[in-house]
Parts: C-alpha cells; structure tokens; sequence
C-alpha cells in the first residue's frame, strides 16, 4: 500500500512537464479540476479521519481555500464554454480511493504526503499554464492562484516536521 502512494505521488509530481507541452484550455481545466476536487476530499476526509491537530488544521484550510478556488474556476469555465469535470479522476482517484482505506498515524503519513504531491504537481500545472496557456483568462487565473499554491506546498512539506 505504501508503494502505491509513493508511486502515485511520484507519478503526480512528474505529470506537470508533460501537461505543459501542447497544453489546452480544457486539459488545463480537466487537471486543475480533478486536483481541486481531490484537496477538498482528501481533506473533508481527513477532517473525518485525523487526531493530528496540525493535520486537522492544515485539512481546515485546504477545504476552504480549494472550494473557493474551484468556485473561481467554475466561473470562468461556464463564461469560456468549457466543460469542467465533477469527480476526481486518475491518479487523484487512486489516491483517494488508498487513503479512505487508512487509519491512525498511516492515514495522516499518506494524506500528508498526497498533498505534498498534488500540491507540487498543481505548482508545476499552473505555472506551466501562466506562461503559455492559450487563454487569457485561465492564464490570469492560474498566476492568481500560484502563490497560495505554493504556500499550501511549503505547509504540506513542514507537517512532515512535526
């Protein structure tokens, strides 16, 4: 079970050069979709599931700030006519799908390091697409959404601190 996570994890953070290489609006929706959706998950998940206080605070704030990220990007999927998915899909059902499986101190070891890698893949996703996206508003989107993204990395990576 461990290996799936790391190689999940390991399959996620590697994902975010491929995305970048003739990438569209709607891959870019697809992929932030499916990873927004799988923070607000994991982390309603992990609300239900950790005695950790820092990984229950850390959870607090990922479903705050990924609902309301994923409502910005609805907006401008419905105003560019695109189609935004509504499951988690991939590997980010994978990792979901591993983590409803855990427990304990096993279940806060692989949600800790699920949101270190899709919080690495979502930095490399969106600063891929703010720099060459073809279109402007996802593109405005994806450089708004950048530095929370990697403030939640950094806080994903110190829980593995403490």
């Amino acid at each position: 079970m461990k290996t799936l996570f790391l190689s999940a994890a390991f399959g996620l953070a590697t994902m975010g050069t491929a995305w970048a290489q003739d990438m569209t609006a709607q891959d870019f929706v697809t992929q932030a979709a499916s990873g927004g959706l799988f923070e607000v998950q994991s982390s309603e998940l992990a609300l239900q599931s950790s005695q950790t206080a820092g990984v229950q605070e850390f959870a607090t704030q990922m479903v705050t700030d990924h609902t309301a990220n994923n409502q910005e990007l609805m907006t401008i999927v419905q105003a560019e006519n695109l189609t935004m998915p509504t499951e988690v899909a991939g590997v980010h059902a994978e990792m979901m799908a591993a983590l409803e499986s855990r427990k304990g101190e096993a279940f806060d070891e692989a949600y800790v390091q699920n949101q270190v890698a899709a919080h690495q893949t979502a930095v490399a996703l969106y600063q891929s697409y703010a720099a060459g996206g073809d279109n402007e508003g996802l593109k405005a989107y994806a450089e708004k959404s950048l530095p929370v993204l990697q403030k939640h990395l950094e806080h994903a990576q110190g829980l593995f601190q403490q």
